[in-house]
């Protein structure tokens, strides 16, 4: 309730002092790399400021479907959003981008990062391995749950780690002979793997079978 209340006093405040979209220090970039499509927050301020960032689309497969609610520091550039062009598409979206001058804590946590294991501290100790690639769309959000919920993790891009990639899917295929290597993020949590982490809520469900 906290949260939806601030997102309106920004809305209003924001459409009042400044208009959607023209804004004189905060401005919403793209860059196209194939299908990939990343959406970029850049504010030339000293100061910091609030955004609130919808996007409409048919077109796109996104790494978030929520509205993004967010705090961008002075002279930063922040990467807010992930799409991917579906096949067959033209590419088209849409967007309400709302701007307003931080003069609060913003909350920003979004449902699915807060994860109650209940579990002994010492717990959270267990070794835990994530596999990603540059396009996949869920990493981004899978780390930032980890690293929330102070999670320790190593990390292995499998579009950078070329030296260990062999050595990554020899290990996958030891403990998984019979699965298929193909979707990205893997989680590793001691000795368990889980592959077949398809969206978010995979990916907390896994957590939560590897932590019990």
């Amino acid at each position: 309730m906290i949260r939806h209340l601030t997102l309106i006093l920004i809305t209003l405040l924001s459409l009042t002092a400044f208009g959607q979209n023209e804004h004189k220090h905060v401005k919403l970039q793209e860059e196209i790399k194939g299908k990939r499509y990343e959406l970029f927050i850049e504010n030339t301020d000293s100061i910091s400021y609030d955004i609130f960032l919808k996007v409409d689309t048919n077109d796109f497969r996104r790494s978030s479907e929520r509205p993004i609610l967010q705090t961008i520091k002075g002279n930063s550039r922040v990467r807010v959003l992930t799409m991917v062009k579906l096949n067959g598409k033209p590419g088209k979206y849409t967007h309400i981008l709302v701007v307003n001058e931080v003069s609060y804590a913003l909350e920003i946590d979004k449902d699915f990062e807060i994860i109650d294991f209940k579990l002994d501290k010492e717990l959270h100790n267990k070794t835990v391995t994530l596999y990603t690639k540059n396009n996949c769309t869920i990493c981004p959000d899978a780390k930032h749950i980890l690293t929330k919920n102070k999670i320790s993790y190593t990390e292995y891009n499998l579009d950078q780690d070329t030296t260990n990639y062999s050595r990554i899917i020899t290990e996958f295929k030891a403990i998984k002979p019979k699965s298929e290597f193909n979707h990205i993020p893997i989680l590793k949590i001691e000795n368990q793997l889980y592959n077949n982490i398809k969206s978010l809520e995979d990916f907390i469900q896994a957590l939560r079978e590897g932590f019990n």
